[in-house]
């Protein structure tokens, strides 16, 4: 919320995509969340919706105080629109998420999908549909990995997600594109994890590559 924000803050004429790699759609207002969870709202405020079509909270006057200053962080305008924004491995949301989800048309790519159709070919797709954005953000939550596979390390950990190299492939290609402004690792909580540290060096192990393809783009450029 604060980062995509910030971004909109640095570059106010320049047009923003989102590409959300995570098992959840972090899409609740205060209007529907079942938690209460912030954490679980991100886009919401950044897309400037309360949902209220799917309301399931009598908000008090307070929160929605606190709420429309979250949406407002830096300009009064939403941040970004539903058509750009793409999600890659969402799995585990509420109905009134899928509901925006349907009535807003945001792309989703799922892990089975992606798996079926090819990483580069899923990224090209995605790629296209954000021709239009001068800057694209990367959220990669670590629970968009397969949690029986990786790792129970974060905070909402969820099985059936993906690997250690389709998240490599994934971001290295969505690297390539020359237009990432901000790529953010989020969730790892060594504090949660039955293995060890297996999260947080899964997630290393994957910036290191990352980020070798970042200098190596940049040394071309």
């Amino acid at each position: 919320m604060g980062t995509i924000s910030g971004i909109k803050s640095a570059y106010p004429e320049k047009t923003l995509g989102v590409i959300w790699i995570d098992a959840h759609a972090d899409l609740h207002s205060p209007y529907t969340t079942p938690s209460g969870n912030l954490h679980g709202m991100p886009l919401a405020a950044v897309l400037g919706t309360d949902n209220l079509e799917n309301q399931i909270n009598n908000v008090d006057a307070e929160t929605k105080q606190y709420w429309n200053k979250l949406k407002t962080i830096g300009t009064s305008q939403a941040k970004i629109i539903a058509e750009h924004l793409i999600y890659f491995g969402v799995r585990d949301t509420e109905l009134p998420e899928e509901n925006l989800i349907a009535e807003l048309n945001i792309k989703k790519y799922q892990v089975e999908q992606l798996r079926d159709m090819g990483i580069k070919s899923c990224v090209q797709s995605a790629l296209q549909q954000l021709e239009g954005c001068d800057h694209i953000y990367v959220s990669f939550d670590v629970d968009s990995m397969d949690s029986e596979l990786i790792s129970n390390g974060t905070g909402t950990p969820v099985p059936k997600g993906f690997n250690q190299t389709e998240i490599t492939s994934l971001l290295q290609e969505i690297i390539a594109s020359n237009k990432v402004v901000c790529l953010e690792f989020v969730e790892v909580n060594p504090l949660l994890d039955s293995q060890g540290n297996r999260m947080a060096e899964v997630a290393f192990e994957i910036l290191d590559q990352v980020t070798a393809s970042i200098e190596t783009l940049k040394s071309v450029s």
